[in-house]
């Protein structure tokens, strides 16, 4: 599939994937992916994951990664073969009931794609049928609401200037709700990390055109007229610009990742 250099999918490679990769490497890590192994990363966006989990498996394993949208599955595939991941398995389909057997995978990972789930606690039970007995399955998403200041500031402007109510970007963030919705889905030994962590980018701008870039958000924000963006940026502007230090912009976020283990029948 050809792919267009100006479409959401490169945005968010381009944009927001570098953002997540410290938060990647930690779901990786906490999933103790090992060579050979074979791993399922659900709602790979443009193949952050994927890669990272690609290169923990090497050639004897084996890579399936799932997104709903075929766009960013080009996006993430011509990336990989750039990398030198040739060998990930990409595939189209929706993050609800899975189309894999059971226990099909050792560990399976879902790097901040929460949001692409119609039902995320179809998602998460789903993930726990293919995932094998004792394999591990980690999630990552925003923290909660307070603890990441773009959210805050950019849904008040849209709403104060635009008068749109944006999606959530984060289900089940709230402190609590994911061990819940994990432990509710029969998982064992459910744990959960949350940290505070910073955006770092150049300018006000670049914050704007990374939170464009976000897959929940990108279609209303794209529809909002010239005169509101120009506000919400002023907004942007008016919260954030006196930060700019050294060439440097830090927007404090906060991250969630919850690790569950699939337990023995």
């Amino acid at each position: 599939m050809k792919v267009d250099r100006n479409s959401p999918a490169q945005a968010y490679a381009q944009r927001v994937a570098p953002s997540l990769l410290g938060v990647a490497r930690r779901v990786i890590a906490l999933a103790g992916i090992e060579e050979g192994q074979t791993i399922l990363d659900a709602g790979t966006n443009t193949g952050l994951g994927a890669f990272l989990a690609a290169s923990r498996v090497g050639e004897e394993g084996t890579v399936v990664a799932l997104d709903p949208d075929p766009d960013f599955l080009a996006v993430a595939e011509a990336r990989a073969t750039a990398a030198g991941y040739g060998d990930i398995r990409w595939q189209a389909g929706a993050l609800g009931v899975l189309k894999f057997a059971e226990e099909a995978f050792d560990h399976s990972i879902s790097v901040h794609a929460l949001d692409l789930a119609p039902e995320p606690v179809t998602l998460i039970e789903e993930l726990r049928r293919v995932t094998v007995e004792r394999g591990m399955v980690v999630v990552s998403t925003w923290g909660a609401k307070h603890g990441n200041e773009w959210l805050v500031e950019v849904e008040r402007a849209v709403r104060r200037y635009g008068g749109v109510t944006l999606p959530s970007p984060a289900p089940a963030s709230e402190p609590g709700n994911l061990e819940v919705l994990m432990q509710a889905s029969g998982f064992d030994e459910v744990e959960a990390v949350r940290y505070p962590d910073h955006l770092r980018m150049g300018s006000v701008e670049d914050v704007w055109e990374w939170v464009k870039a976000i897959r929940s958000w990108g279609g209303a924000l794209g529809d909002l007229s010239d005169s509101v963006s120009v506000r919400v940026l002023e907004h942007l502007r008016d919260e954030f610009g006196a930060r700019i230090r050294g060439g440097e912009l830090l927007v404090g976020r906060e991250i969630c990742i919850v690790r569950g283990v699939v337990p023995t029948a």
